[in-house]
């Protein structure tokens, strides 16, 4: 339930580029000379790629370390965990541990952990109404539309500011995924392009700020199911380049590690005939693992001050595309453990419950 990314949900399929393209030239190939691949395709959700667990213990984390370390829930005790859900994870197995030392101060992580932006604002008015806009951010869907309308009212005083813009970009977001949900796709497009523009003026008034990389990332991205194929695929690109920025910037940011652990798991799972396809398209399709995208949602869930369940969503889904049939498990009940909120929440837990019959089924 990490209040920095609000339904982003999708964006990500449409920010690694080649992964539309099974809907327009793959399709084709798909329907028209591949049957067999076709029907093998059709049964991927059940037949992930099995990976041991010991395994998983040997793969090196993105520092060339191992794993096998406390469990990420050991260190998260002060996240308010009830007894219930500390019970759910207690068993998860230690590879699902975050890559930190044993003797490692829990307080040195947590004093930064809700300090995810950098910048400080000088003007004491408008700190004050960014602030009330920031904790707006963490409410519902109607704190949502209010934090938008008061950004709007900043708009023409500081249009220069960047602190203003990228928190334009982030509330012009949320307001067209709210649409999306509505089903009014001509007022979310609408929002999501505005979002683009306010997120492209901060970059371009301090391609140093974290959150204007970050943004900008995001709304390239959700925008994408409106653009031209050519255009979707350049996207997929300045996408990851900006996260990537975005992190080398603000390390900690829980939600930049989620963005690129999502982006990660959509790499991971292209299919035969997407990576054909877009070996043709793409000069350099991108490449990851399923391993890579569990040591990213590890660090968000670490990082993150609250649970949240749509990264525990992505663990559960990565570890049950491995095989990992038990983790994968328990990572869903962790997810179905989160409460509501947002709309984020609401779609992860929708999802979320599709999915526990079938995991159910794979530990029988």
């Amino acid at each position: 339930m990490n209040p920095e990314i609000v339904a982003i949900r999708g964006l990500i399929a449409v920010a690694v580029g080649v992964g539309v393209l099974l809907g327009v030239a793959g399709t084709f190939l798909y329907q028209q000379f591949l049957p067999e691949e076709r029907r093998m395709l059709h049964q991927r959700e059940f037949a992930p790629q099995h990976r041991t667990v010991a395994e998983m213990r040997n793969q090196p984390d993105a520092q060339g370390k191992k794993s096998g370390r406390r469990s990420v829930f050991q260190k998260a005790k002060r996240k308010s965990l009830s007894t219930t859900e500390t019970e759910v994870v207690t068993g998860i197995d230690q590879q699902s541990a975050v890559e930190t030392n044993d003797d490692d101060d829990d307080d040195e992580f947590f004093d930064c952990s809700d300090e995810n932006n950098v910048e400080t604002e000088t003007d004491p008015r408008l700190a004050k109404l960014l602030d009330k806009v920031d904790i707006l951010f963490k409410g519902t869907v109607e704190c949502n539309k209010t934090a938008y309308s008061l950004l709007l009212q900043l708009k023409d005083q500081y249009a220069d500011k960047v602190n203003v813009l990228w928190r334009l970009a982030k509330a012009s977001h949320i307001m067209g995924t709210v649409y999306g949900e509505e089903g009014d796709n001509d007022k979310k497009k609408e929002f999501l392009f505005e979002g683009f523009g306010f997120a492209k003026r901060a970059l371009e008034l301090d391609e140093s700020h974290p959150e204007a990389h970050k943004w900008f990332a995001i709304t390239v991205g959700a925008r994408g199911e409106f653009l031209s194929l050519p255009e979707k695929i350049e996207g997929g690109s300045l996408f990851k380049e900006h996260v990537d920025k975005a992190l080398a910037l603000q390390p900690y940011d829980p939600s930049l590690h989620h963005l690129l652990g999502r982006f990660k798991y959509e790499v991971a799972n292209l299919s035969w005939i997407e990576r054909k396809v877009a070996g043709v398209i793409c000069a350099e399709p991108p490449t990851a693992t399923y391993p890579e995208a569990v040591n990213h949602c590890l660090e968000a869930e670490y990082l993150s001050p609250t649970p949240w369940k749509e990264n525990r969503l992505l663990l559960a889904k990565c570890h049950f595309n491995q095989g990992n049939y038990t983790d994968a498990f328990r990572w869903l009940k962790c997810a179905l453990l989160v409460p509501v909120v947002t709309l984020d929440d609401r779609s992860a837990d929708r999802e979320a419950r599709s999915l526990l019959p079938d995991y159910e089924r794979y530990l029988k």
